[in-house]
This record gives structure tokens, C-alpha cells and sequence, in this order.
């Protein structure tokens, strides 16, 4: 039995990685929902084509998803390496959701602002870092691709399979670039008005750093799915908020003006910050707008 990594995925075709030599792939049969990160038993062709046959069982999966459909971006990821910036537009609702889907698969995130350089960075690296590392205890990085401060991130790579992920013009291409040189990734420049990004990157693609390191990069990104997490579960993904599990009065709480309910008690307390419980609110509504699941 031949093994191999799905490197990159062109929606039928593949580019599949076998002990460090890659073939074009394609799949058995119909069955073409094979993604970045999978471990797939193939049959080799000839020097160049491989069939996949057989996709072997994922440790998670990372997704987008909207009210309609979902899409899978890259499987077996241990790390989740958000990057943000203060331009060209920052959100922290993409941010919370990130950080919520990362404890759901058990995957490690890790906050990475980009664009320190730029003189409106100071303030917002800042902010940043008294609430997600100060209080919440998650690792923030602050770098720079044209600073050349950038080494602070490479040690966290190590033996680790890391997925970029950030909304578009973040920087991401940029970091893929500075970490793998020959990964000829297309970067963009952000438009003069700097209220949007571009998208430069067009599907996830992995690079391998070392025999034990990978590194994935995939498209921006402006919605991130939450549809797997049950309603009963959401607390679970509040590191501020552990203990709480299970403990307001009613168990449907909508954690808004309920009696007994034991989250507001916390915000009252200072146990969570007014934008995360504001947009834990938000996620429970959401909940309770379309069923048993986030969208």
C-alpha cells in the first residue's frame, strides 16, 4: 500500500506528495471531496500521475461555511495561525470565530498580527494583546514581512502542521513567501483606499518546511463556519468561561435578561469582556434562530 499527502487540490485534480516526490492525481471513480492535509492510499501511474483511492481517517477538519453550503479548506491541522492587521479592515467577530472553531477540533491557535511596521499598529497591538494574552492566555505574535521580524514565528512551526488563516489582504501570501522562498506565492498590494483586500490566493496549498513541518496557506476568507458546534457546547469554547458549563437556570438561556443565568453574573463580574459577551450573545441568538446548529 502506496501513502501520500493531498498537497493541493484543484476541485477534480490533485497534486498528491509521495516521500517528497509529487504527482498529478486524480481520483476512483466520482468521489472528489478530498482536501489539502489528507492522508490518501494511492495507486502510482507512471512518473508523473498517481490514483488516489482511498481517503484514510482525519484527526479534524477546517471549513467555511455560510446558510447554504459548506466548504472544506484543509484537513489534520494542528495549528491554527490567525493573522490579522489593522488594515485594511479588522474584525473581531472573525477573530472570536476563529477562536471558537479551533477549540472545537482541538487544534492550537495562535493570534499573529501582522503589519507592526505601520504607525497605526501600535495601538491596536496593544488592545490585541491585554485582552487575548493578558486575560485569555492565548499566544499573540507581533511581526512584520518587511521588518524582517518574521523569525519570531518559524520556532512555532516546528513539528507542527499549520494552517494560515485570516481575511484577505492580511498579509498571509506575504508570510508564505518569507517562510518558504520557492513557493512563488501571487501577493497583492492593498487598494489605495485601503478599506479592502484582494485575494491572491485562489485554493490551500501545502508546503512542507522540513521532514516533521508543514505549512498551509488558503484563500481570505470572510465568513468562518461554526454549523458543527451544538448549542449546549458553545460555552465550551470560552476559555473565560470555564466552569460555567451548564450552570444558568434555564438550559436554552439566550444569556440576555434571564433569571439565574450565570454568564451575565460573570460579565457583571468582570469574569468576561463586554465584546466577547457581546458576541457570545450574538452566536447564541443564532443558535436559537436556526435550529441545533451555528451558521
Amino acid at each position: 500500500m502506496t501513502i501520500g499527502k493531498v498537497i493541493t487540490s484543484f476541485g477534480r485534480s490533485f497534486i498528491v506528495d509521495v516521500n517528497s516526490t509529487t504527482y498529478e492525481a486524480v481520483t476512483k471513480g466520482k468521489k472528489n471531496d478530498f482536501v489539502v492535509g489528507d492522508i490518501v492510499e494511492v495507486h502510482i501511474i507512471n512518473n508523473e500521475q498517481a490514483q488516489i483511492l482511498k481517503l484514510l481517517e482525519r484527526n479534524n477538519l477546517v471549513f467555511r461555511s455560510n446558510q447554504h453550503r459548506m466548504k472544506i479548506i484543509a484537513s489534520n491541522i494542528t495549528q491554527l495561525l490567525i493573522v490579522i492587521a489593522v488594515k485594511p479592515n479588522f474584525n473581531i467577530n472573525f477573530l472570536n470565530r476563529c477562536l471558537v472553531f479551533a477549540h472545537s477540533q482541538n487544534i492550537t491557535p495562535v493570534i499573529v498580527i501582522n503589519k507592526n511596521d505601520l504607525q497605526e499598529s501600535s495601538e491596536f497591538i496593544s488592545s490585541i494583546q491585554k485582552l487575548y494574552q493578558d486575560k485569555l492566555h492565548y499566544r499573540v505574535l507581533s511581526i512584520s514581512t518587511l521588518n524582517h521580524d518574521i523569525t519570531k514565528l518559524t520556532p512555532l512551526l516546528d513539528n507542527n502542521q499549520s494552517l494560515l488563516i485570516g481575511q484577505s489582504g492580511v498579509g498571509k501570501s506575504s508570510i508564505t513567501n518569507y517562510i518558504i522562498p520557492n513557493a512563488n506565492t501571487l501577493t497583492n498590494t492593498i487598494t489605495k483606499s485601503e478599506t479592502s483586500g484582494k485575494h491572491t490566493t485562489t485554493h490551500a496549498s501545502l508546503y512542507n518546511i522540513n521532514h516533521n513541518s508543514v505549512l498551509i496557506d488558503c484563500p481570505g476568507l470572510h465568513e468562518f463556519g461554526l454549523s458543527h458546534i451544538l448549542v449546549p457546547d458553545i460555552i465550551n469554547y470560552f476559555p473565560e468561561l470555564n466552569g460555567l458549563q451548564n450552570t444558568c437556570k434555564f438550559r436554552d438561556c439566550k444569556h440576555n435578561q434571564e433569571p439565574g443565568c450565570t454568564i451575565l453574573k460573570a460579565l457583571q463580574e468582570n469574569m468576561i469582556d463586554k465584546e466577547r459577551f457581546k458576541f457570545l450573545q450574538q452566536i447564541t441568538l443564532e443558535c436559537n434562530q436556526k435550529g441545533k446548529h451555528l451558521y
